[in-house]
């Protein structure tokens, strides 16, 4: 009797070797055309970015992520233009919502909010002054790819409202912002303390993703290497990184009183903790002005040792020798004595300017008519209104008041459920300190902070979300759209939500 053979042991080799050839013949002409090192990560991240839009959550963690860990990376490889890894998040996020739509569950529509109306108008005011504004400069492909970042995220801003339909889904995005957010200050505090050289060195490296090189990826008071040095992270504006940091960390602040936080409070506690020293070696004042207005507004509206903590904060800060010079620093901003003030009054100056020349509609995205105007200023909303004119402005303002003007009326039915409580403060905290840090710098509506914007606008669907859970919902704790499920305390039962969309 013959022995068995192997299925296919006697098939001619030829066809598979004709196919071993050709793929090694297509990865060569691919390794010749196109950087050895992009096809190796095409081949990891193609898999890596199907698995992700296979999911709604998987896609909103790889928004967390690339937000707070690569917020300026861009593709080593130009595809006639260069896509940032957060443009390809966002793209992602769509096509998985769209997947999950299609699918058989269709369980995250789109849902009608008090913020749907006014945003959808918001956009389509930045595009109409984008249009009426092309004469006034050249329309390079960067601007026009920086714009539609812009509308992209205020679009998304829907989209993410719908990606969080009940509690389980918005503490579940709480919980990745914190420890994303806690990584991202880590990594700061770290370059803010290895020895320069070494960390111009590590900054440099990160050129092929776009990053800027040489010493001035550090970054100093007055751009002076004799004054402060200001942390950055992997954000390149320190500005923007505590800006980054004062959102998230308002976000996280109330899970230290939740009696189930969204993670173990001791490690709610060290996140919150890195967070905070990285807003301090960031100097930036008006991002710590916005944490310290939450901190305050929390405190009067539910946790009382906010406000106990708060003080002692600031005593220390105001007796330590090691904060000497920062307090000097917030000092001569009060009184406009040093020069980054002086500088943002002179800008102020000039948009004012700008905008009696131009108030209905801006000058938009492009450039200015006249040549003794230019666009830009250290502050979010006369930024806006240079762009979009005091129409834009009157209806970003109509997205806000509408937005905590429901907060107002749901937030007596919240406030039973001590959870839920958490994650609404915890998100209104993030939007007014953005709000209040917009008074003095740019870029949560800057178009080429694509980053913060599409951050700001996340908060914005999250405080919204966190208004709407459905009617009688039972806050059950579901594990983590990975498999993990995260340990809590025990012992604090929860309370049905007795509100709806």
């Amino acid at each position: 009797m013959a022995s068995p053979s192997l299925p296919g042991s006697h098939a001619h080799p030829l066809p598979l070797i004709a196919i071993c050839a050709l793929a090694g013949l297509i990865g060569g002409v691919l390794a010749a055309l196109i950087n050895p090192l992009a096809l190796i990560g095409l081949v990891v991240a193609v898999p890596l970015g199907l698995w992700l839009i296979g999911s709604v959550p998987r896609a909103l963690f790889a928004l967390v992520v690339v937000i707070g860990i690569l917020p300026r990376f861009a593709l080593p490889a130009r595809l006639g233009f260069t896509p940032t890894f957060l443009d390809l998040a966002l793209v992602g996020l769509a096509i998985a919502w769209a997947l999950h739509q299609l699918g058989v569950r269709r369980d995250l529509p789109l849902r009608r909010t008090p913020i749907g109306a006014p945003v959808l108008l918001l956009a389509l005011i930045a595009l109409a002054t984008f249009i009426v504004g092309l004469p006034n400069g050249a329309l390079t492909p960067l601007v026009l790819r920086r714009f539609a970042e812009l509308v992209l995220s205020l679009l998304m801003s829907l989209l993410i409202v719908a990606a969080l339909p009940d509690l389980s889904a918005q503490e579940q995005l709480v919980r990745w912002m914190l420890l994303i957010g806690a990584l991202s200050a880590a990594i700061g505090i770290v370059l803010y303390v290895i020895p320069d050289d070494l960390a111009i060195r590590a900054l440099s490296a990160l050129r092929p993703f776009g990053y800027p090189t040489g010493p001035g990826v550090l970054r100093f008071i007055r751009d002076d290497p004799a004054l402060m040095q200001r942390a950055t992270g992997l954000w390149i504006d320190p500005n923007a990184f505590g800006g980054y940091l004062s959102v998230t960390g308002a976000l996280g602040l109330p899970q230290l009183f939740s009696p189930r936080p969204v993670a173990r409070r001791g490690l709610v506690g060290l996140c919150l903790l890195l967070i905070g020293s990285a807003l301090v070696l960031t100097v930036s004042r008006g991002a710590m002005l916005g944490f310290a207005l939450v901190v305050g507004l929390m405190g009067a509206l539910r946790y009382r040792r906010l406000l106990i903590l708060m003080a002692i904060v600031l005593t220390l800060a105001l007796v330590l020798p090691q904060t000497r010079e920062l307090v000097q620093h917030f000092a001569e901003g009060f009184q406009g004595r040093d020069l980054a003030t002086q500088m943002r009054f002179g800008e102020y100056k000039d948009a004012l300017r700008l905008i009696e020349r131009y108030p209905a509609l801006g000058v938009g995205f492009v450039g200015t008519p006249d040549v003794d105007l230019y666009i830009g200023v250290s502050s979010m909303y006369l930024l806006m209104a240079q762009q979009m004119g005091l129409l834009g402005v009157a209806i970003f303002a109509s997205v806000i008041v509408a937005l905590f003007a429901s907060a107002a009326r749901t937030w007596p039915a919240v406030a039973r459920d001590s959870r839920a409580a958490a994650v609404f403060l915890g998100a209104h905290g993030s939007v007014v300190g953005a709000l209040f840090s917009g008074i003095f710098d740019h870029y949560f509506f800057n178009i080429d902070f694509h980053n913060s914007v599409t951050l700001f606008w996340m908060m914005i669907a999250l405080a919204t979300s966190s208004q709407f859970l459905k009617k009688g919902e039972t806050v059950v704790r579901r594990p983590d759209s990975f498999g993990l499920a995260i340990p809590h305390p025990a012992g604090s039962s929860d309370q049905a939500i007795g509100y709806r969309a």
